[in-house]
């Protein structure tokens, strides 16, 4: 799901020992730096804690990366229909998403990431969405013209970054709405069906987030 869930973000700041406010307002900031590689997952919790005027210790660390890596990993059901779908109806995808290497790796254990050709992240690229070079070496990793590729994300933002990359881009609201737009795209003969096949989620389905 694209946004970390209440509870989820309140133990974190619980971990912390700090305030969900205070919490939130540190840990922005050097988010970006840590999905792309640039801070350790130890150095980027520390930043964090430098912020709050605190210091972490190493089992704290710990435990706040277990914490942050399961409020990104909770999957929307229709979300996970619908990659089932694709993939049935032939379709070649992938995964473009920013994060750091620890989330990756629980990423790529998922049942669902069997659907997709390619997991492309921030963390192996060095580069992350909306900047051009994230996009540059996704296409090459696919190895696909700009226009035979469909990207969809939450963030009004990469969307844009993808179009001018020549990209067809869709803005991704809900998997209901993300369907409807990728008909309209393959049209009334395509090879998506306007409704789910099955009507509940597809094996390795659970809650309600790719980025």
């Amino acid at each position: 799901q694209p946004d970390q869930p209440e509870e989820d973000v309140a133990a974190m700041a619980a971990a912390a020992g700090v305030t969900r406010a205070e919490f939130d307002r540190a840990y922005w900031p050097p988010r970006f730096a840590y999905d792309i590689g640039e801070l350790s997952a130890q150095t980027f919790w520390q930043d964090i804690a430098g912020r709050l005027g605190r210091s972490f210790t190493r089992p704290q660390v710990a435990e706040l990366v277990r914490l942050d890596v399961a409020s990104w990993s909770h999957l929307c059901e229709g979300t996970v229909q619908l990659i089932h779908d694709l993939r049935s109806a032939g379709q070649r995808l992938a995964v473009l998403s920013n994060m750091p290497r620890e989330q990756a790796e629980v990423v790529a254990t998922m049942p669902v990431a069997r659907h997709f050709e390619h997991l492309l992240f921030s963390c192996d690229f060095k580069a992350g969405k909306p900047d051009a070079g994230c996009f540059s070496q996704a296409l090459d990793r696919l190895a696909s013209p700009a226009d035979e590729v469909i990207f969809l994300d939450d963030r009004e933002n990469n969307v844009s970054a993808a179009i001018a990359m020549g990209i067809r881009g869709i803005r991704f609201t809900s998997a209901e709405q993300a369907r409807t737009a990728l008909a309209g795209i393959f049209g009334s003969d395509g090879p998506l069906p306007a409704e789910p096949v099955t009507g509940r989620s597809a094996p390795g389905g659970s809650r309600g987030r790719p980025d």
